[in-house]
């Protein structure tokens, strides 16, 4: 009974991070594709804790081997490397706050999420490349 409600305590944790990582000004994670992305990270957090319970880490490493993929094809879809990470950068966080959640490292994936917001969202800053475009435009 109370492995089904730490169960439950951490999927909705799962997807209340990636709520908490949606929000601000910032262009991180599109607002239509949040639900998608709470998706990702509910069933990362699932398929890492059937996985942790059955003392096999082959669920979850399948779960790596797939985003993988999906990034690998958006590389070779998109031209701008820098377009590309900003594109890949939220999947591949969902994923990794999904298996903390999933794992039960509640503290750990608020700690990612907080640094994954103001890295994504200021990323641009960070980079310069703001400015470089606003200088283009003028």
């Amino acid at each position: 009974m109370l492995s089904a409600i730490a169960f439950a305590i951490k999927i909705l944790v799962a997807a209340a991070f990636v709520v908490a990582f949606s929000l601000g000004k910032g262009t991180a994670m599109p607002r239509d594709r949040v639900g998608f992305y709470a998706l990702i990270s509910v069933v990362t957090a699932a398929v890492t804790a059937v996985s942790q319970e059955l003392n096999s880490g082959l669920l979850a490493g399948a779960v790596f081997v797939v985003i993988g993929f999906i990034s690998y094809s958006q590389f070779q879809n998109e031209g701008d490397l820098f377009e590309t990470l900003q594109a890949i950068s939220p999947l591949w966080v969902v994923t990794v706050i999904g298996m903390c959640c999933g794992v039960g490292m509640l503290l750990q994936g608020a700690f990612l999420t907080f640094l994954a917001y103001y890295l994504l969202n200021y990323f641009p800053y960070l980079l310069g490349h703001d400015n470089k475009s606003e200088q283009a435009e003028s």
